[in-house]
């Protein structure tokens, strides 16, 4: 199952009803930083995360869970399938340039975020190329681009797109290593 792009419309729907100041390519980033630890996927912590520990039973209500469980499940998917068919939920092409930049900045910051929760201990433990890559995301969390759409900014916003894709199953996998790694010394 893969996320569309109307989907960030609906997740930004559901966030907004429930007054999160995260919006859906964060929140996004947020889930896949969470994935991508060593530690087993909890979406109880994952929820309270995302709500800023403040009314957390509001995003465990009926329509909010069906659309986190949609977004958990898809994302997953993603994550799992050998064909790499894992892609960031962000909005269609048709927003304004400079709109899908701050929303890919955004998502960087997520993914930042939601890996500080995912049972990572020490970065030092990460290879060097999953550890520039976070170096990366952290600068790309601050990326802008101004209003006047060019062919130029839209290939390198596509370009560091795919490479933040392709870092996240990086991260994921050396991350997941360690975490088996762990797992054997303790059993």
């Amino acid at each position: 199952m893969r996320i569309s792009s109307e989907f960030h419309a609906q997740l930004q729907a559901t966030l907004q009803a429930l007054s999160c100041d995260v919006g859906a390519s964060e929140c996004h980033g947020m889930l896949c930083g969470a994935l991508s630890g060593p530690a087993l996927f909890d979406q109880n912590s994952w929820l309270i995360h995302l709500s800023g520990g403040e009314e957390v039973e509001a995003y465990r209500s009926a329509e909010p869970q069906q659309t986190f469980d949609e977004l958990v499940d898809a994302t997953v998917a993603g994550l799992d399938d050998d064909d790499l068919s894992f892609s960031l939920l962000l909005p269609d092409d048709g927003v304004n340039l400079s709109v899908q930049a701050r929303e890919f900045a955004a998502w960087s910051r997520g993914f930042l975020s939601g890996f500080g929760i995912s049972g990572i201990v020490d970065l030092n433990q990460l290879g060097e190329d999953a550890r520039g890559f976070l170096r990366d995301l952290e600068r790309f969390g601050s990326i802008a681009l101004g209003d006047d759409d060019n062919q130029e900014d839209e290939q390198a916003l596509l370009e560091l797109t795919e490479f933040a894709r392709m870092g996240v199953l990086i991260v994921r996998e050396e991350a997941r290593d360690l975490g088996r790694d762990a797992s054997q010394i303790l059993n």
